[in-house]
């Protein structure tokens, strides 16, 4: 029986030790999951923000969320810890010029995306810091 205990224990140690690394390196790689590395010439929310640009093109970078949750054709990007509202339809200039909408296909609540667009002044169909979109792409 002696023998049998010795032969059992070297193994219950292995399996010990083996499932113990699985499990480091299953949360190693979990720890990786962080904010996505920021796009080349793209701002992220927070930096608009800090330094607003308005009227003018710029690109920002986000996660996507509340897309087909608001009663508008917008959604939030979140960024660097702060939250824009991103309208990609139904953007119309004080004087009466509609903007074409943007496709949002391909693009869910939680995907990363660069939107190319205009943060806008207060105006007659638009609320100051308004971001409005002329191009939305999936970062890959």
């Amino acid at each position: 029986m002696k023998r049998f205990k010795e032969f059992v224990a070297p193994t219950n140690s292995v399996q010990i030790i083996l499932t113990g690394l699985l499990l480091i390196g299953v949360g190693l790689m979990s720890g990786c999951a962080k904010e996505p590395k920021k796009p080349e010439g793209a701002l992220s929310v927070s930096e608009l923000w800090e330094s607003p640009i308005y009227d003018t093109e710029v690109k920002i970078y986000g996660e996507v969320s509340l897309l087909g949750e608001l009663f508008c054709p917008c959604f939030e990007l979140t960024s660097g810890g702060e939250k824009l509202l991103v309208w990609y339809g139904l953007m119309v200039e004080d004087d009466g010029t509609e903007r074409p909408a943007v496709s949002v296909e391909g693009i869910q609540n939680g995907g990363q995306v660069i939107v190319t667009g205009e943060l806008k002044t207060a105006g007659v169909h638009r609320s100051l810091n308004d971001f409005w979109a002329s191009k939305v792409e999936k970062v890959k």
